[in-house]
């Protein structure tokens, strides 16, 4: 008998970005296993990516009912007197704990519970962030008669993306985590070093009740690439996502690249595919970089991923002065893994991120601070271009083999119940 589960999360598509990626994935491939699905999700809007293309992966039998998001909550574009957006995340984080989504959750709770009360689940299972879905987790945990799994696709307060404007900020925030956290009963993180934070921080947390289930790359997405024809003269090499003012900012990587030596120089071609807070253009003007930066813009998933099986490398960013880089790692990160190209990771030595590059020796980490350590490796690649890596193994990291893990907890919770 088919096991049914309603899914909150404000991110679905048509809605694009790697924070769709976990749970679409998820309900394509457990959807084939007899599970059933009601997603709960934001009518959203605003200047939100869009990639209609992963409705594609939705079966028709998928129940999707879309919450409206109010004017003060909708994602907005930056003034344009301000040159990123690091200004207006950081008065939205000034104004608001955990988050500007409280009226959504709101409507959405009420969407839960006359759903509860027409229909019948096995399990009710809600995706953060926004966190303000942890609170609404453990409120339902409280009071509804089926099990609710928390699935945190990104860490709380240790996610080097959120902004805290004052200490006293991340001290409430501290405190409503962990208020939280102590009345959910079951959950799921894409991160290891999130659920020993907890072990240490959260009284009575028990680990046993929590899964560790990273994120992963769809196979099927790999079948019929078209990579993107690129000068094979060049060495290019990419960055997929977001470039922040703060966190992953390239600045560094950009001088390193502009003291190679002048012959080595003009062969490099770095590639960014996503948004940008920041203006690239003019950070690579300040390197005399014009010529060697491409920005492709946002593109799909699929589109995304012909781009990078072009590339002869990958990078990607995380501050090392931020203690806080060390519990994440990026989605995008398993795709470049399964694409099978060194990864110059410019982490924390001691991260997650870290571990996960050095236990697949799938590139080389370096302190994105340590400018002479960048230049070593990318003079090394210029000058003896790195090959494609052969008979790695990454199945432990498939989409259809997370979704089986998923499945096998949920049953677990089930039966207990």
């Amino acid at each position: 008998m088919a096991k049914r589960c309603l899914i909150v999360t404000f991110y679905f598509p048509p809605t694009g970005g790697g924070g769709v990626q976990r749970i679409t994935k998820l309900v394509k491939y457990l959807s084939r296993q007899e599970w059933q699905f009601h997603i709960i999700t934001s009518a959203a809007s605003g200047n939100l990516p869009s990639d209609t293309i992963l409705l594609n992966e939705i079966p028709e039998t998928v129940q999707i009912d879309r919450i409206p998001v109010s004017s003060k909550t909708r994602e907005k574009a930056p003034l344009p007197f301000f040159k990123s957006t690091f200004f207006m995340r950081w008065i939205s984080s000034l104004i608001f704990i955990p988050d500007r989504y409280k009226k959504w959750i709101a409507s959405a709770k009420n969407e839960i519970l006359e759903c509860l009360q027409r229909e019948n689940y096995d399990l009710v299972l809600i995706s953060t962030p926004p966190y303000s879905l942890a609170v609404l987790a453990a409120e339902l945990t409280e009071t509804i008669h089926i099990p609710v799994v928390l699935d945190m696709r990104d860490p709380w307060t240790t996610n080097p993306y959120k902004i805290y404007p004052t200490a006293w900020h991340l001290k409430k925030d501290r405190q409503l985590e962990r208020e939280t956290l102590e009345h959910i009963q079951y959950g799921v993180s894409a991160y290891a070093s999130l659920i020993e934070f907890y072990k240490r921080n959260i009284e009575n947390f028990n680990p046993d009740n929590w899964r560790h289930i990273t994120n992963g790359f769809d196979e099927e997405d790999f079948k019929q690439l078209t990579p993107v024809a690129l000068d094979n003269q060049q060495f290019n090499i990419a960055f997929s996502g977001t470039f922040y003012s703060h966190i992953n900012n390239p600045r560094l990587l950009f001088k390193a690249i502009n003291d190679l030596h002048a012959d080595l120089k003009g062969k490099i071609k770095f590639h960014h595919i996503g948004s940008s807070h920041i203006s690239l253009k003019k950070m690579a003007a300040a390197f005399n970089l014009s010529a060697n930066i491409i920005e492709w813009g946002y593109h799909s998933h699929k589109e995304c991923l012909n781009i990078l099986a072009g590339m002869d490398a990958f990078c990607f960013i995380l501050d090392s002065t931020e203690a806080k880089s060390n519990f994440t790692v990026g989605g995008k990160v398993y795709e470049y893994l399964r694409l099978g190209k060194p990864i110059l990771a410019l982490v924390p030595p001691g991260g997650e991120a870290a571990d996960l590059i050095n236990k697949n020796k799938a590139g080389i980490v370096v302190d994105p601070h340590d400018t002479e350590g960048i230049k070593k490796v990318l003079s090394g690649w210029l000058n003896d271009f790195p090959q494609p890596g052969k008979n790695s193994n990454f199945s432990e990291y498939e989409r259809a083999r997370l979704a089986e893990k998923y499945s096998e907890f949920f049953n677990r919770i089930i039966n207990r119940h």
